[in-house]
């Protein structure tokens, strides 16, 4: 089983919303709409973590390790949306997404093999990454 090695290491390097991001030393001002726009976006791109893993714990009920592992991975998954949203919610609270708009990437993917649903992932990490690059030329 992997899971309790993997729960250890995630344990080691969880950070903390509260004390390790120095909220203080943001400033507010500094910041354009155009990139206020591209943080409340990627909050609700974040967000969308939750359908992937109600899809990984459906197409992976036989594999309790990997199941228990896509459990924490949620955790640490949503925290990125989190963070996001409390720094719009700090800051600027006019920018925070809806629960509507939130709920708008929450959908329902068809039953697959483990296989195919780990490999549409994988490939949508990819796409996210490339597009996290796109977004740092962007708001340059």
């Amino acid at each position: 089983m992997l899971f309790p090695c993997l729960f250890d290491a995630f344990e080691r390097a969880r950070w903390s919303m509260h004390s390790d991001i120095p909220w203080h030393a943001f400033e507010a001002d500094e910041i354009s709409d155009r990139q206020l726009h591209g943080i409340k976006m990627n909050a609700i791109l974040e967000w969308s973590s939750m359908p992937t893993t109600e899809m990984f714990l459906r197409d992976n009920q036989h594999d309790t390790d990997f199941s228990a592992f896509i459990s924490i991975r949620l955790f640490e998954e949503q925290k990125h949306s989190l963070a996001l949203l409390e720094y719009l919610r700090r800051f600027v609270p006019d920018y925070l997404p809806t629960e509507e708009e939130l709920a708008a990437v929450r959908f329902n993917f068809g039953p697959a093999p483990a296989l195919d649903s780990l490999a549409l992932h994988v490939c949508g990490e990819i796409r996210l990454n490339n597009g996290y690059h796109c977004a740092r030329q962007y708001h340059r």
